[in-house]
């Protein structure tokens, strides 16, 4: 498989665009497909699957359950509460757009949710390379641009763009604000904020974006009126869904509390400060040398970030890439989950692509990274608490 991408990736600068765009699309799904399937034959039974399942049920694991109740009964009007009095894990951790979407596509087509979630995230990644294209020819050359596509569709946890997550969708609108903010097409960023934001939570980034880009311009002089209301429509899609939890459940904090249900197996009934989740994890995973871990981190962002390639990407994609870093560090507690959590600082691929050796080996790293994501995050295996 690592040839065949190989192969695939070196001849995309002497072919027709479209054609080595669809080659990126086809190949990168043919890859992970075949991870999918080689896991799939080797999966023991699970708490959403039989042994040995088909690649349809395979892909609604984890997550995918959770949008798979969504689409079938909606969101819960009371919230679960645990026998210690706290709120447990329910579906208003999942934005609605991908899942409402789903139900639509099962109504009309009378399949059900595994295949269809799964052909909507296939044509939902293809719109997205398209997308990410139009982007990196911004920045890049005709053939860097190219090789940062290559980069994206065959990363280590790009196969969760063909499963029963809303990742694809996702980023499909997270590309069409910062495409138009590249093309200062202001129409398009304010009707593409507030559908990010009702697919994944980039609410708050999409903010701390907008926020750092509103001063840039103030200062500038250039585009304020723009830069101000985009900032505030960003602001107000922040607060959408934990409104709409609290309306529909009548429970103010019913996002929030809902989020830390998941967190809670790791940091306990304490309650989180914002911006020490990193040092927890860091506890938790490497209690002896907890320090160096997160120094160690500190250190590859200081190198990434200065690196010529990376400050040539423009302001736009960098201050989006480590705003949504920051994002991350104010309320993440890193665990498995941080490899797909990463996903969304996909521009900077581009600082990668301006060279040619090194696009091929992000690539092979990016084909046997799926193996190594499928089978520690993916795959279910006794007792398994890694999730993607």
């Amino acid at each position: 498989m690592a040839r065949t991408s190989l192969s695939a990736s070196v001849s995309l600068g002497s072919v027709p665009r479209w054609m080595a765009l669809l080659g990126i699309i086809v190949g990168s799904r043919l890859v992970s497909s075949a991870w999918l399937l080689w896991f799939a034959d080797r999966q023991e039974a699970n708490p959403w699957t039989e042994a040995r399942p088909n690649l349809f049920d395979f892909s609604r694991m984890w997550d995918s359950h959770w949008y798979r109740i969504i689409t079938e009964t909606g969101y819960p009007s009371t919230l679960p509460i645990t026998e210690a009095g706290h709120v447990g894990e329910n579906a208003w951790a999942f934005m609605p757009i991908y899942p409402y979407l789903v139900r639509i596509g099962m109504g009309l087509t009378g399949l059900p949710f595994s295949v269809v979630s799964i052909v909507l995230s296939l044509a939902f990644f293809a719109v997205f390379v398209y997308l990410a294209d139009r982007l990196f020819r911004h920045v890049l050359g005709s053939r860097e641009g190219l090789w940062a596509v290559a980069i994206v569709a065959f990363s280590p946890v790009s196969p969760i763009y063909q499963v029963g997550y809303a990742e694809s969708l996702g980023m499909v609108f997270l590309t069409l604000v910062l495409l138009g903010l590249l093309e200062k097409r202001w129409w398009l960023v304010g009707i593409a904020i507030p559908l990010a934001s009702l697919t994944r939570p980039l609410g708050v980034p999409l903010s701390i974006m907008m926020g750092i880009l509103m001063l840039m311009a103030w200062r500038s002089g250039r585009d304020r009126a723009p830069h101000v209301w985009l900032t505030l429509l960003a602001a107000a899609s922040t607060a959408a869904w934990p409104l709409i939890a609290a309306t529909y459940t009548g429970s103010l904090s019913a996002y929030l509390d809902t989020e830390m249900a998941w967190r809670r197996p790791y940091v306990g009934d304490g309650t989180h400060a914002w911006g020490t989740g990193w040092w927890q994890s860091a506890n938790w995973w490497f209690p002896d040398i907890a320090v160096w871990v997160l120094a160690g981190v500190a250190a590859v962002v200081i190198v990434v970030a200065i690196l010529p390639a990376t400050r040539r990407l423009g302001y736009v994609l960098t201050v989006w890439s480590w705003g949504y870093l920051g994002y991350l560090v104010l309320v993440l507690f890193p665990q498995s989950s941080i490899f797909r959590l990463l996903a969304p600082m996909f521009p900077l691929a581009g600082s990668i692509a301006r060279s040619r050796t090194a696009s091929i080996l992000a690539i092979v790293a990016g084909v046997v990274g799926q193996f190594v994501w499928l089978d520690w995050c993916w795959s279910v295996q006794g007792s398994d608490w890694t999730p993607p």
